[in-house]
Order: C-alpha cells, then sequence, then structure tokens
C-alpha cells in the first residue's frame, strides 16, 4: 500500500466483498490501482449468508461482468469437510441454509453479545476458502468509510485468521457522498426494493435498527418468515424483549405510523459486514 494512493494494496490480499455499493466503490478503486485489473495474488470473495436479498446476489454477478474480473462465491458448509463450499450465482443458498445450519451446530441464536454469525458464516467461511487455495496470510481488505469512524476502529489493524485487516476507504477519506457520486456515473447499479439500504447485508439483521427492520417487513414481510422460525425453534429471540412476530404484527395493524425517517437516530452494532 502506498502512502499517495491507499488502494494500491500489495498482493497477496483479499477483498471482504459484501455485495453492496460501499464496497463495490472499493473494489472498482483497487482496480484502478492496479492498473485496470486485478493483480496476481488479489482475490475477490463474496461469503453468502442465504438471508441476503436477491438484489445483492444480482450486484455481485453483474459486479463481476462489468468489472471483468472473478469473484469467488463461498458459503459456510456445516456438513464439509472444511465447513465451507464454493458456489456461484445459480447455486448459491436463498433460504437461508447456511445460517440455519450454523444456528443449528451452536444451538443457539447471535445476538449483540454473541455475534458468532459474522465471524463464522463470513471471516472464518473465507478465510478458510483461502486456505484452501494456498494462501495463509495477506491483507483483508473490507469497505469501511471514513464517515463510519467507530466502525473502521474495531477493524482497522485487526489480525483474524492469519489476515491483516485494512480500510483504504476510510484511509482515503472517501465518505458516503463519494459512492453515491460514483455509482451516478455507473451503467449498472445495486437494485434493492425502494433503493433502500435497509435491504442490504443479511435482510432482517439484528443489528438493524428497529425503523429499519420496519420498512424490510412493510416492503417484503415474507423475509420476516425465516426469522421468525428461527426465533420459534429455539425458544429465544434475536434481540431481548422484541421478537419479529411481535414486529410483524405491529407493522400490519400500524402501519401508518412507520415512515422511512432518518437511519442516523437508529442504534446499529459494528460488525464486519459492510454497505
Amino acid at each position: 500500500m502506498t502512502i499517495d494512493n491507499p488502494y494500491g494494496i500489495d498482493p497477496p490480499f483479499c477483498i471482504s466483498f459484501s455485495g453492496g455499493r460501499t464496497s463495490a466503490f472499493m473494489l472498482a478503486k483497487v482496480i484502478e490501482a492496479h492498473g485496470g485489473k486485478m493483480p496476481d495474488g488479489g482475490y475477490v470473495v463474496f461469503a453468502n449468508t442465504g438471508r441476503e436479498h436477491e438484489g445483492t446476489l444480482e450486484f455481485v454477478r453483474d459486479c463481476a461482468m462489468n468489472f471483468n474480473i472473478d469473484i469467488d462465491w463461498v458459503e459456510y458448509d456445516q456438513a464439509a469437510e472444511k465447513k465451507f463450499r464454493v458456489v456461484d450465482f445459480a447455486s448459491a443458498s436463498r433460504d437461508g441454509r447456511p445460517f440455519e445450519e450454523l444456528i443449528k451446530s451452536k444451538q443457539a441464536l447471535p445476538n449483540f453479545m454473541r455475534r458468532f454469525c459474522t465471524e463464522t458464516l463470513k471471516v472464518r467461511t473465507i478465510a478458510k476458502y483461502l486456505n484452501s487455495i494456498g494462501v495463509d496470510e495477506g491483507t483483508m481488505v473490507v469497505g469501511l468509510r471514513a464517515d463510519e469512524p467507530r466502525r473502521v476502529h474495531r477493524v482497522q489493524g485487526d489480525e483474524r485468521e492469519g489476515f491483516l485487516y485494512e480500510c483504504p476507504i476510510s484511509k482515503a477519506g472517501h465518505v458516503l457522498a463519494d459512492v453515491h457520486a460514483f455509482w451516478a456515473t455507473m451503467p449498472w447499479d445495486l437494485k434493492l426494493p425502494n433503493d433502500d439500504r435497509a435491504f442490504g447485508n443479511c435482510d432482517m439483521c439484528f443489528l438493524k435498527g428497529k425503523r429499519i427492520l420496519e420498512r424490510v417487513v412493510r416492503a417484503e414481510p415474507e423475509r420476516a418468515d425465516w426469522w421468525a422460525r428461527m426465533e420459534k425453534e429455539r425458544g429465544r429471540t434475536w434481540v431481548h424483549g422484541r421478537s419479529v412476530e411481535q414486529l410483524l404484527v405491529q407493522v400490519r395493524v400500524q402501519p401508518e405510523l412507520f415512515d422511512k425517517g432518518d437511519d442516523d437516530d437508529e442504534t446499529i452494532i459494528p460488525c464486519t459486514c459492510t454497505d
């Protein structure tokens, strides 16, 4: 990595690709810094949990095609010898299977204090895949912006599974406005319902604020079914004192009380899943 260009990362490195606009902006900048192509020893990996919106999966596919690069798709697989499997756009889980397998193996739901979902479904699964192709160390590149200082502080310089975590977007001083400006010039884009980033990453992640989850439920209420079923099967809720079923009832009975609002006043606990 050069001082003048934080995106000029020395191989071996892996871009942990979330399937969101910020992550794809970072990918474009890394490709640009390396002369328009991914260098030898540069990898891009998308870890699918099975709870991403279809628009996210389409965006990952479209980024690979339009940037003319390979994006490796992987999923946690409890039954596999190395605990992961390689998939693609067509074979990727859409029913939450990887996440559900993890919950059953742990016999617990992740929550604010025990966020083992990100650690296992994303961090460890990507690392295991890289290990399987002979990459045991290097830089893990994540898409956290300069306007996300708390999240950056939790990740930048950390070492996990043998990989040093770097946040080049933050180091470059790029913020959300830069990401929006970039995608306004591109011939393809992420397509989520109502262009609402509430649907990003896992559709009803318990780290998302209540009003954000209400927007997801109002637009596509069927997305709550899997999360409610996991609560019933485990006899626990994702968030203490609030069930997904209660959220569904609340939105159905009083939908006019909820508006899009502003995410800024939402309490969202940072994790390594990125926009």
